[in-house]
């Protein structure tokens, strides 16, 4: 039975999670290519590894670390796992996944915390393909956990939880124990979480060439069991870190990240691209395009509305919709940000009466979803995104633009020559406001 979109408002509710990416096999996948503009951006992502899609030619280099840059839930992870598709393969790639934002505390992440889930991730993936590692290739993990970790004396306690909570064991289920152990401490556990961190930068060398050799090992049996040539990781969650978060983790920790000796795909928020001292330490200049609605020129874009259609009643049947202009109206009013969109799908289900979505009520959650922007914007936001929307040109990437493509109150299109502001923000009052002084 072919998939039917939910026609009752109290389901739609239900299953709107935007802050979910959509599984590789979901029917409510939509091909955004075109809408984007994004073309040639899987063909991009493979060359930087080396991997020519068009023959299959693939000479891997030692290591590539690759940052996929994108607005905050424009849908990297959904294409990615869609890029998985086309990277996995016998003479390519084996993905690993790791969702840092699901294991671990996303309003607290260090780069000791993401090498302990890259590596358990490593180890489940393995084991799901079925292969084993001999009891060398574990030996320095082993060793490292029985001599750093296990004997700390600051961490006796710790390590006499985890002995008196089950027998871990050995071989990869019993490191699989330890790592899951670890990165649910980094959750969770405000106790060790400083000293586990602590063990991993006094013994950080050890640990790294323990996880390149493992890492060695495992792309090895990989090749003999005929599954992949190489390992390749995508690192999720790492474009929601916040202010310093993101500058320790990208740009001073990034000599310890790049230390793994592996090929490595990190989402990044839009933002960091502009910092300067990312040049030269990661390949940064990988981007996902917003879906447009119009061309730089103001024109319709009609691969980008067909796109937004689409997402938008694999969600909501039509039945649900008074007509076509409440459902023309969330398009216009998300900008081409499909989390944006779910956001005002949300509040009108809220607001709804009688199960029917009419135009009052989609005006009613426009309002509710420019409130939140007007309460963290300052007069000169409003006076920047007006500069911005009537000049038509990139003018610069200043702190206050930064913040702006963080927060979504500025939107970014193509490669990045021009944005807009978010539409539900020329509805404020400080916007006109701006746009009058201006005028």
């Amino acid at each position: 039975m072919s998939y039917q979109p939910p026609d009752n408002i109290l389901e739609v509710l239900q299953k709107i999670e935007y802050e979910e990416a959509l599984a590789a096999d979901d029917p409510r996948f939509v091909d955004t290519t075109v809408a984007r503009g994004s073309q040639k951006t899987l063909y991009r992502l493979a060359r930087k590894f080396s991997l020519d899609l068009s023959d299959g030619r693939f000479t891997p280099p030692l290591q590539k670390h690759v940052l996929f840059f994108g607005h905050v839930g424009i849908g990297k992870t959904t294409e990615l796992r869609h890029y998985a598709k086309e990277l996995n393969g016998r003479e390519r790639f084996l993905v690993v996944e790791v969702d840092i934002a699901l294991m671990l505390d996303r309003n607290n992440i260090k780069y000791a915390d993401t090498l302990m889930a890259m590596a358990q991730e490593l180890l489940k993936t393995l084991t799901l393909h079925n292969i084993s590692l001999g009891s060398e290739a574990l030996s320095e993990l082993e060793h490292w956990f029985s001599q750093r970790v296990l004997s700390s004396e600051n961490l006796r306690q710790f390590t006499g939880e985890i002995k008196a909570g089950a027998e871990v064991g050995g071989g990869i289920p019993g490191l699989i124990k330890l790592f899951a152990v670890f990165t649910s401490s980094f959750k969770t556990n405000k106790t060790y979480k400083e000293e586990l961190r602590t063990v991993i930068r006094n013994s950080f060398s050890e640990f790294v060439a323990a996880f390149n050799y493992l890492l060695r090992q495992a792309e090895e049996s990989l090749v003999k069991a005929n599954i992949a040539k190489r390992v390749l990781f995508i690192i999720d969650g790492t474009d929601k870190l916040r202010g310093e978060d993101t500058r320790d983790f990208f740009v001073h920790d990034a000599e310890q990240l790049l230390a793994i000796e592996g090929h490595v795909i990190y989402t990044a928020p839009l933002n960091l691209k502009y910092e300067d001292n990312l040049a030269g330490k990661l390949d940064a200049d990988l981007w996902l395009p917003m879906i447009k609605l119009t061309d730089r020129d103001n024109h319709i874009w009609r691969p980008g509305w067909e796109a937004m259609r689409k997402i938008l009643l694999y969600r909501a049947a039509q039945t649900l919709f008074a007509s076509d202009a409440e459902i023309n109206r969330l398009i216009e009013y998300s900008g081409g940000h499909p989390r944006e969109m779910l956001r005002l799908l949300k509040l009108c289900c809220e607001l709804a009466e009688d199960d029917l979505i009419d135009i009052q009520t989609v005006d009613t959650a426009i309002k509710l979803l420019a409130s939140d922007y007007r309460r963290f914007l300052e007069p000169e936001d409003y006076k920047l995104l007006v500069e911005i929307d009537q000049n038509n040109l990139h003018i610069g990437n200043d702190k206050r633009t930064r913040d702006l493509l963080y927060r979504l109150a500025l939107l970014e299109y193509n490669d990045g020559s021009w944005r807009r502001s978010h539409p539900v923000i020329r509805s404020l009052e400080g916007y006109i406001a701006a746009v009058n002084a201006i005028t």
